[in-house]
């Protein structure tokens, strides 16, 4: 309310990746996230709206378990989220040493392979940070631009939302996820765009949103 926001989405991490779970809520906690938030919502409908949502981590092993867990509870927002491929973390500044020793083309394969999948088998209305993959300074070759295109075709079909997600000015590649040039194809194809901080502390939570709105 200070920082002048009209509405906020608190969008909390789901993760049943054995890798992942230190970082997310477990499952028995979920109710009492969402019923914190609601009674949010009521306490402050005078002066913001609070919506809640979840950020799910897709990984084919569990698919079926978090889709279980989504239809639980009346969710505002779901955001889909790629962070494992197998064994390597794509995110983490801990875990590098698998990530490091694959090429970085075999990454984006791979990843790019599990956001399609998780179009096709969960019911999301976000996904987030589209180009995470380059976080830590690597890119893909060339090629890949036309599969994020073939990609962002699919997610403008199924009239999904991408998340501009501006911790990006945090890491090294310091630009949005996704790109600007990314962000100019959501554009050409139709696809609504919403932004996200990843604030994880409040004083974050509006981290260089003046500069995603520019």
């Amino acid at each position: 309310i200070a920082a002048g926001l009209s509405e906020i989405c608190f969008l909390d991490h789901l993760t049943l990746h054995e890798s992942g779970k230190r970082l997310s809520m477990t499952p028995d906690y979920m109710s009492f996230y969402y019923q914190s938030a609601r009674q949010l919502a009521h306490s402050y409908k005078s002066h913001i709206r609070v919506k809640v949502g979840l950020e799910v981590d897709y990984d084919p092993k569990n698919a079926s378990a978090v889709n279980k867990i989504i239809a639980s509870f009346d969710f505002d927002v779901i955001g889909g989220a790629v962070h494992f491929i197998d064994i390597i973390n794509i995110v983490s500044s801990r875990d590098t040493k698998a990530r490091e020793n694959e090429s970085m083309d075999v990454i984006c394969k791979e990843y790019l392979l599990l956001l399609d999948k998780m179009i096709d088998n969960m019911d999301v209305d976000i996904i987030c940070h589209l180009d995470i993959i380059k976080k830590f300074g690597r890119r893909p070759s060339a090629e890949f631009e036309k599969k994020f295109d073939e990609l962002l075709s699919k997610i403008s079909y199924k009239k999904l939302t991408v998340e501009l997600n501006t911790s990006g000015y945090n890491h090294k590649e310091n630009e949005f996820y996704p790109s600007s040039s990314l962000l100019k194809k959501c554009r050409e194809k139709n696809i609504s765009v919403t932004i996200g901080t990843a604030a994880h502390q409040p004083k974050k939570v509006t981290r260089y949103v003046d500069r995603a709105n520019d």
